[in-house]
């Protein structure tokens, strides 16, 4: 079999050899022509796409991208702190002092010995007359107000009589004494209760002026030392 394939590719190469020359005489080359060998093909070296470089556009400005992708967030401006206008303080209203009126009810002057001895800090010693009941106290009253003496003691009759307004004198200077005189208190020497029994009330008095007025009972003025002070104010 190898040798049938030789021989006829043999005979085929020199039957191409034959027509190749005879070609050539015909076309007036004396010479055999050399063997025409077929170009062999090369592939085509894939041209290789060049990467592409993007080229910024004339003109326009990249935005620059915030790092970190955090997004500026706007600072709020502060509001403006509103000033406190100073309120004004009130001024203060003098307020005006009332003036007294005198009791339209007598005050009543308690007389009797169950109203006890005290000394007072001011005056001394008094004793029997109180503007309660109780111990014995200084009397004060505003002036142009009315009062009584009531005999609030038990059997022994008392006075309230007007001794001036120097001190207590040292024994009783009183003119009036028992006899009921005057109307007012004041510095002489006459107003006077008169004599009150148990359960007695004298007439209404009204006290005078401002000051001191020193009063005692006729009865027991020396002997129990029965005597207070009226202050008017």
């Amino acid at each position: 079999m190898r040798f049938r394939s030789s021989r006829s590719l043999a005979l085929a190469s020199l039957m191409s050899y034959s027509a190749l020359a005879t070609l050539a005489a015909c076309s007036g080359n004396s010479s055999p022509a050399a063997p025409l060998h077929m170009p062999t093909a090369r592939p085509s070296a894939t041209p290789s796409a060049a990467a592409a470089t993007p080229t910024a556009s004339a003109g326009v400005t990249p935005t620059p991208t915030a790092s970190g992708g955090a997004t500026a967030t706007p600072t709020a401006s502060a509001a403006p702190t509103a000033t406190a206008t100073p309120t004004a303080a009130p001024t203060a209203t003098a307020t005006a002092t009332a003036t007294a009126t005198p009791t339209a009810q007598p005050q009543v002057i308690h007389v009797g010995f169950n109203h006890t001895a005290t000394t007072d800090p001011t005056f001394g010693a008094i004793a029997f007359y109180s503007p309660a009941t109780g111990a014995a106290a200084i009397v004060t009253v505003m002036h142009g107000s009315q009062i009584v003496f009531t005999n609030d003691g038990s059997g022994a009759p008392h006075t309230g009589s007007g001794l001036g307004t120097g001190g207590f004198p040292a024994s009783f200077t009183n003119t009036s004494g028992t006899t009921q005189t005057g109307s007012t208190i004041d510095n002489s020497l006459t107003w006077s209760t008169g004599t009150l029994s148990e359960g007695a009330s004298s007439q209404v008095f009204t006290v005078g002026a401002p000051g001191d007025y020193y009063f005692g009972c006729f009865f027991h003025y020396s002997s129990e030392s029965m005597r207070d002070v009226l202050v008017s104010t």
